[in-house]
């Protein structure tokens, strides 16, 4: 019996440093495939000023990116939380105006309001979630939609300061020395907001990497198991809220930079249903398919301006034709026509929509969520 004891030993050991050779090959590709997509983004990025060459194209593409980001930042609320939440439309027209505030009124470095905006749309993030701590479903969507309303008032209310219904017409363009982003047909803004959409997707997927991103994944499909296993719902919604308005105010501070004027309609429900259609369109809770669908709604838009106010019609009929037939959207689309590769490549990325019980697994348990936060 010995010697068939140490065989059965000597073949356990073998097929254990098996299994943990792949286990170590697979981690090996992951890593490879992560850094490799990071890396692709940012060389994309800094080819757009190549591939993009007319003044009409690179105004085409940059109001793309721009709408990017407004709708990236907001899906860190809407599709990975969870929460259906339209005040990030306020987030980004306050971070707009304070920028434009701080660069006309206050003769403030573009820079600098560019900080600013990211702050302010921060503040913001967290006071609009407070009256959302004990509400759910469709009172989330109708007190965040109050809340834009509030902002848009409060603009209209003191136009001393923010010019009321004219607007602030007239800011200056960020810069480098005595060198405008605006030269060149938009080459520096090109630039800059190319990188700022590709970091931002880097950033993204750090944080859905993260203990924070997967408590926002089991909190979205299991709050009260979550909450169970000590996760605070209240303290990871609020940091949610914020992380995405301080992006939503730096976005609108670049999109008020680029145009050089803030007005009313950055509140307007234009811009709602415009940030909606970009994020269902592209698939909610996939960090890259808002990006998708800014990109795509932004060129049919402009293939469609001649048609007026059909073109909005258009558009809100094929986002609804989506979320019928697609409702995981283009992204959901092609990550299912990637199902068959994913299984031929050793090492497969990380899927996001992961299932609630392996988000919650992968969470750690923390002792900080109090009875009270429990029972909210």
């Amino acid at each position: 019996m010995e010697p068939c004891g140490r065989i059965h030993c000597a073949g356990s050991s073998h097929a254990g440093e098996a299994r943990g050779s792949d286990q170590r090959t697979n981690r090996m590709n992951r890593l490879i495939i992560r850094y490799g997509s990071y890396l692709g983004l940012l060389t994309a990025a800094a080819a757009l000023p190549y591939l993009v060459t007319s003044a009409s194209s690179r105004l085409v593409a940059i109001t793309a990116l721009l709408y990017a980001l407004l709708a990236a930042s907001w899906n860190l609320t809407l599709g990975i939380s969870g929460i259906f939440n339209f005040a990030h439309v306020g987030f980004f027209g306050l971070g707009g105006y304070a920028a434009a505030i701080s660069v006309v009124s206050w003769g403030w470095d573009a820079w600098a309001g560019l900080l600013l905006g990211g702050a302010v749309g921060s503040a913001a993030g967290a006071l609009a979630y407070l009256p959302v701590v004990r509400m759910r479903g469709i009172y989330i969507a109708l007190i965040t939609f109050v809340f834009v309303q509030l902002c848009y008032y409060l603009i209209l209310a003191v136009p001393g300061l923010t010019g009321g219904s004219s607007g602030l017409p007239g800011l200056r363009s960020l810069g480098i020395g005595s060198f405008s982003l605006h030269e060149f047909g938009g080459l520096g803004y090109l630039w800059l907001v190319g990188f700022a959409v590709a970091l931002l997707l880097i950033a993204l997927d750090s944080v859905l990497r993260s203990s924070f991103g997967r408590s926002l994944v089991a909190l979205r499909d299991n709050e009260q198991f979550a909450v169970s296993r000590g996760i605070s719902r209240v303290r990871q919604q609020m940091l949610a809220f914020v992380l995405s308005g301080g992006i939503a105010g730096v976005s609108g501070a670049l999109y008020v930079s680029y145009f050089r004027v803030a007005d009313t309609s950055l509140f307007s429900f234009g811009f709602v249903t415009l940030g909606l259609s970009m994020i269902f369109l592209g698939g909610t809770g996939h960090i890259w398919g808002p990006v998708v669908g800014a990109i795509v709604v932004t060129l049919i838009d402009r293939q469609l301006s001649d048609l007026g106010s059909w073109r909005q019609i258009i558009i809100g009929g094929g986002t609804i034709l989506v979320l019928i037939f697609l409702p995981r959207g283009i992204a959901g689309l092609m990550e299912r026509g990637a199902v068959g590769l994913r299984r031929l490549v050793p090492g497969a990325p990380v899927r996001y929509q992961r299932s609630r019980d392996t988000a919650i697994a992968n969470t750690p348990v923390t002792a900080n969520a109090t009875e009270g936060e429990k029972n909210v």
